[in-house]
This record gives structure tokens, sequence and C-alpha cells, in this order.
């Protein structure tokens, strides 16, 4: 009956309830396991080592060696008191017994290590942490930072690993020829960075321009070529060499071009009998460079001079008391690194002559010349304080009542709404020519008795000889007792004598 019991349908149904829960428990607890095995098998692998990248780097540009979580894995977390982030770096060409050794560290308590030949240019931000971001930066990176680096970051629910190949690379532009260059001379540029691979594009700028192909500049992918060099041409040219993988490069190059200035012919006006300096300068100035001496060819075939340049590089000509004769165009010269420079300058006089004019030749006036002569300049005649009398614009000036009320016109020479020069004209000294304004009134009023006083002293001295001849002729006739007349006619010589030398003493005053 026991028996009976034991495999009643009624004990075997109680029995399967009981064993279908207990195994209902055991398969719940395998799936909770495996689920946090699938779990923490995911952890694991989003923090298992990243495979290796290789990053390229221009010398003495910041480089970031990239080591992050993903942006799923990091949130949440908060790495800053948590982590332990530990870089290495072993060198790229390394010898077989070459090891891998510390680069930088910091520890959950926010303690640093830093290597030697990599401080104060190893930095990882402390801001990054919080966004699960441990990249190394390098500013800037040298040639001997390429290599391999590792990254090793522990914290409370696994690790991450970090490995990458850095190679550090030079770019440059050559110049061909090197060194100054001088105007009109010619000169190819070649832009380069040291990477295997070939660039996707080469671009040559100026000032933030691209340079368009023209005549005067021709890029063709790593090179420029400038056919004709200016001084407009010096300063930087940039170039930016891009790759496939995006990884791009700049690099300028500063031209140095030498030429002489003015770049362009240039007409210096100047009043006839003034001082002027004629500008010849080395530009830019390359520091100071003596025994350089330029040679100055004059206008008419009136042969040539050699002026030294001055600490500035200036080789200007400077003239005195400059007459019309001297007008026309100077060439300052000069031999540079087997280069010839020159630079044209033209000389314009303005010059005034008192003339007459009008049909029966009664009309007296004053006339304003240039020489040379380039049909650009129109004239103005003022007074000294810009008062023009209703006398209209052009070379003539009338001279009527009102006009010899002035004593002093000064004739402007414009050429469009520029002044070039000026000369000023004194009535009172008519037939003498232009006079400067840089000499006073008091000294051309000094000047107007100088003929006057000229003539007295001639008158005397002609009769000082006449009663000498005369003394002689009567010496010879009179005897030795007329000795009174003969110390009369001394006297006389002398009187006559010092008042020669008072009349030339006040000339001179």
């Amino acid at each position: 009956m026991g028996m009976n019991q034991l495999f009643s349908p009624s004990a075997g149904l109680s029995s399967g309830l009981l064993g279908g829960g207990m195994l209902w428990d055991v398969r719940a607890l395998v799936l909770l396991l495996h689920l946090l095995l699938v779990t923490r098998a995911s952890l694991s692998t989003a923090r298992t080592q990243i495979p290796r990248k290789e990053i390229w780097a221009k010398e003495g540009v910041p480089v970031q060696l990239p080591c992050t979580l993903s942006s799923n894995l990091s949130s949440g977390y908060s790495f800053l008191h948590k982590v332990t982030v530990t870089w290495s770096h072993r060198h790229q060409d390394r010898t077989p017994g070459a090891s891998w050794y510390r680069v930088f560290s910091v520890g959950p308590a926010g303690l640093r290590s830093i290597s030697p030949p990599f401080h104060p240019r190893v930095h990882l931000g402390e801001l990054s942490l919080h966004r699960g971001d441990f990249s190394l930066w390098l500013r800037p990176a040298c040639l001997t930072d390429a290599g391999e680096y590792r990254a090793q970051v522990h914290f409370e629910t696994g690790d991450l690993r970090c490995h990458l190949l850095l190679r550090v690379g030079q770019a440059s532009v050559t110049a061909s020829p090197p060194g100054p260059l001088v105007t009109s001379g010619l000169v190819l540029l070649n832009c380069s960075f040291n990477r295997p691979d070939p660039p996707r594009a080469v671009v040559w700028s100026r000032g933030g321009i691209p340079i368009i192909p023209s005549s005067r500049h021709f890029p063709f992918e790593g090179f420029l070529f400038l056919p004709y060099v200016t001084l407009s041409d010096a300063g930087p040219w940039d170039c930016c060499i891009t790759y496939p993988d995006g990884f791009n490069v700049s690099v300028a190059h500063h031209l140095q071009v030498l030429g002489l200035e003015p770049l362009v012919q240039k007409t210096v006006y100047v009043g006839e009998g003034s001082k002027v300096e004629l500008p010849c300068h080395l530009s830019p100035g390359p520091g100071i460079l003596p025994g350089l001496i330029a040679q100055w060819t004059l206008p008419q075939g009136r042969g040539s001079d050699l002026v030294a340049g001055d600490d500035r590089n200036s080789f200007a000509l400077r003239l005195d008391n400059v007459s019309r004769a001297q007008a026309g165009l100077y060439h300052c010269n000069l031999s540079f690194q087997g280069h010839q420079l020159s630079a044209a300058i033209t000389l314009a006089v303005i010059t005034v002559t008192a003339k007459s004019f009008g049909s029966s030749s009664s009309q007296k006036g004053l006339l304003c010349e240039v020489t040379p002569m380039f049909r650009q300049e129109h004239f103005l005649w003022t007074t000294l304080d810009n008062q023009t009398l209703e006398n209209p614009p052009g070379p003539w000036l009338k001279i009527g009542d009102k006009e010899q009320q002035v004593n002093q016109w000064q004739c402007q020479v414009y050429q469009g709404a520029q002044q070039c020069g000026a000369v000023v004209y004194n009535l009172e000294l008519q037939g003498t020519g232009a006079q400067l304004s840089e000499r006073t009134p008091k000294a051309m009023k000094g000047g107007k008795q100088f003929p006057l006083l000229l003539s007295l002293g001639i008158l005397l001295l002609l009769l000082s000889g006449a009663g000498a001849a005369v003394f002689l002729l009567r010496q010879r006739k009179l005897p030795r007792r007329f000795s009174a007349l003969e110390d009369a006619v001394q006297k006389f010589q002398r009187q006559n004598i010092a008042e020669q030398m008072e009349s030339e003493s006040y000339c001179q005053t």
C-alpha cells in the first residue's frame, strides 16, 4: 500500500510541481549569470586594447595622441579621482635591446610624474578626464618624439589600453637660387614634407588669398615659379599640403628681394638756386653693407659722381645751388652680388624770369617755367600769405599796380591736386632771377646797395691812379723844394685808400 500511495497520480503531480519549481530556479539563476557575464564581457570588450593607430605630426607643432572611451561607456562616471593613467614610449628606430619607458603618469589622488625629456611639453587635460578622454598632448612635437606610444588606463570597472605610432616629419620651402634676390631676377620655390605617400593637394597662397596662375606666378603641385621678381614680391609665401587621410601641414617662406628705390622713375621739383637731394636707397636693407658705392650718371653727358652708402644703405646725391643747366634725367647704378641695380630720377628745376609780353611788348610780367616740362604741370601765383589778387592760374603773372605793391610772389607748381614745388620771386630785385624763400629780406636789401658801392669804389681807384700818374710826371720836372705838394698828394692817396677800405667793409655787412 505504501508503494501504491507513493506512485499514485496525486503523489506524482505533487512531486512534479516540486521538481519543476527547483528547475525553474536553476534556469533563472543560469540566465542571470549569463546576463552578468555578457554585460561584463561587453564592458571588458570596450576597455580592451584598441588597435594601433598611426599619427603624423609636423616638427614644432602641437600634436594629440588620442585615447578615449566611447561616449556610452564614459557617461555617468567621474574619472578625476578614480583613474590611473600611464603613458609609455619606445623609440621608432629602436635597437633590439630597446625597451619601453614611462613618459607620463597620473594617480587617483592627482599625483603626476613626467619624464625629463618630455617636461614641460607633455600635457593631459584634467577636464577631459570627466569625459573619458585620456589623450596625451605634445606641445610642440620634436623629431625625437617619434616612435610607439602605449597608454594604460585603470578605473573601478575595468581598464583601457591604447597603442599608437607617432611619426614626426619636417616641412620646408626651398628657394632656387637661395639667399637675397634682386629685382628682375627669377626664383623657383619648392614646398615639401618628408612623408612617403603623395599628397592629395598643394595650395600656394599669400595673405590668405590662393595664388592663381598668371604671367608672374606659375604654381604647379609643390612648385611655384616667379619669372620676374619685384620688390612687391618680398615677404611671406604660404604653402599648405593635404594628404588623403585628412592630415595637412602648412609652412611659410619669407622671400627677401633687394632693389633700388624709387621703384619707378621719379621726378623731383626744386627751385633754382636751392639745395636738393636725389633719393637712391637699397631696400629692404639687409643690415649695414659697408663698402658699397653707387655711380650716378649725370644728364646731357656731363660725366658721373660716386656716392658711398651710409648706415641706412642710402646713396642719395646732394646738389647745392641748383641751376637750370643741371635739370634732366639722373641714373643711380649699384653693383650687388654680381647684379646691376638701377634707379632713375628726373630733376625738374623751377625758374622765374621777368619778361615783356603782348603784341606791343608793353606789358611787364613774370614767367614761371619748369625744365624739363612734362605738360602735366599747372601753375598758381600767390603771395607768401596765399593771396592771389584775382590773378588767373597759369605760368604768367601780369605786373600791375596792385601786383607792384607786393614785394614777394610765389609760383606754385602742381600735378593734379598735389603740389610738386614752389619758388619765390622778389620784385625789388628785377633782373636778378628767382630768389628763394630761404633768403631773408634783410639780405636782399643789402644786395641792392652792393652795385652802387662797388661803382663808387672803382671810381675812387681810378682817381687815385690818375693822381699818382700826375704826381710822377710833375716830380720829374719840379725841384725838390716842392716837398709840401708831395706831402699833400701822399695825404690825398692815404685818404682815398682809407675811404676805399671803409666802403668795402660796408658792402660786406
